[in-house]
């Protein structure tokens, strides 16, 4: 994996601290999101950090995990915040969307290739689909409704204080997750870098390229685009009420 400047020592920083706490426990780890494909940016991303232990974590794993969390905040202010998802393969076993993730928008650092694992054990990933898609519909309007009323979305477990970098991830949440579910609905899902899903975005709809337009905008430079959350979600909310209509009826 190529990381990124800024990202690497926090990374680096997190593998070694679950490796000497779990040591032989620890199954697998994984990052995801934007750091994992490389389009992370300093203050506005996060990092999705998740590990999978031979059993569930106990009391103190957890009481361990919130304080490693907030050292690692505290040291590397480069991401907006850590998540350290500490889970056991049983509990991966259960949650096809976590192995969904693990196998289409993350990449191991430590331990085994787990969704390969468990699918020898005969239980299976689901795959970029319409199915997928229309299964998180209703998560999507909720998403959208906080956004229009000024609330984080639960996607996302906070906004930044700076709108330019609050625009940024609104933005990533919105057309380039969100829009990597609509190219699953059509059949023409490659993959969560941005490339590929405004790629497909520009081809699926020529209606879209303002909107399109702005967001590698935004994403390229957050400041220089200067677009403030509001008229991001102005631009964005027609956008996602066509992308729910079109996954409704493929």
């Amino acid at each position: 994996m190529r990381l990124q400047e800024g990202f690497q020592d926090l990374v680096a920083a997190a593998d070694e601290c679950c490796a000497l706490r779990f040591g032989p426990r620890l199954r697998g780890a994984y990052v995801a999101g934007s750091v994992a494909v490389g389009e992370a940016w300093p203050g506005a991303s996060d990092l999705d950090w998740f590990v999978f232990l031979q059993e569930e974590p106990t009391p103190a794993d957890m009481a361990w995990r919130s304080r490693t969390r907030r050292r690692l905040e505290g040291r590397f202010p480069v991401a907006s915040e850590v998540h350290l998802n500490v889970h056991s393969v049983d509990r991966l076993m259960r949650e096809g969307f976590w192995r969904f993730i693990l196998r289409y928008n993350a990449v191991r650092i430590r331990g085994g290739d787990l969704p390969g694992e468990l699918a020898r054990r005969g239980v299976r990933t689901p795959r970029p689909s319409r199915r997928l898609a229309r299964s998180r519909l209703a998560f999507v309007r909720q998403c959208l409704n906080e956004a229009l009323a000024g609330r984080c979305p639960p996607a996302l477990a906070e906004l930044p204080a700076d709108p330019f970098l609050a625009t940024r991830k609104l933005a990533r949440n919105f057309v380039i997750v969100e829009g990597a579910y609509v190219l699953m609905s059509r059949g023409a899902f490659k993959s969560f870098k941005q490339d590929a899903v405004l790629q497909g975005l520009r081809s699926a709809s020529r209606r879209w390229r303002p909107l399109l337009r702005m967001t590698e905008a935004v994403l390229e430079d957050p400041y220089r685009a200067a677009a403030s959350p509001d008229e991001f979600m102005k631009q964005v909310c027609p956008f996602i009420n066509w992308a729910i209509g079109l996954i409704e009826s493929a």
